[in-house]
């Protein structure tokens, strides 16, 4: 009687124990939860400021471009032959400088040619 009376209690012990713990686990899902739904309420805040702030620096990109191009568009409005000087001077420029590399890229390339499959 005593052992059926000790094992009734040890079942009872056990059971508020697996209480408490299911308990303290509920709380600390719950706390879990609730600090996982702020985290997501911060991100998304921050998340809307930096959108803000995006849209609102490639706004005065855009409109700082717009006027650059304008202004550019009136001077060579008013100075198209020296305008178009400008832009054959740079050209031809660019055009020698590609050159130059090209051509001192071949002769590298047949000169490495050469001193292997010769």
């Amino acid at each position: 009687m005593i052992e059926a009376g000790r094992e009734g209690s040890l079942e009872a012990r056990d059971q508020r124990i697996a209480s408490g713990t299911d308990d303290a686990l509920r709380n600390e899902l719950s706390a879990l939860r609730q600090e996982m739904d702020s985290i997501r309420a911060s991100l998304g805040n921050f998340g809307a400021e930096a959108y803000d702030t995006v849209k609102e620096k490639a706004s005065d990109a855009a409109r700082y471009a717009q006027e650059e191009a304008t202004s550019v568009a009136g001077v060579i409005r008013e100075h198209p032959a020296t305008a178009g000087t400008l832009l054959t001077v740079v050209g031809g420029v660019f055009f020698a400088l590609g050159y130059l590399v090209g051509s001192n890229s071949f002769e590298q390339k047949q000169a490495w040619y050469r001193r292997y499959y010769s």
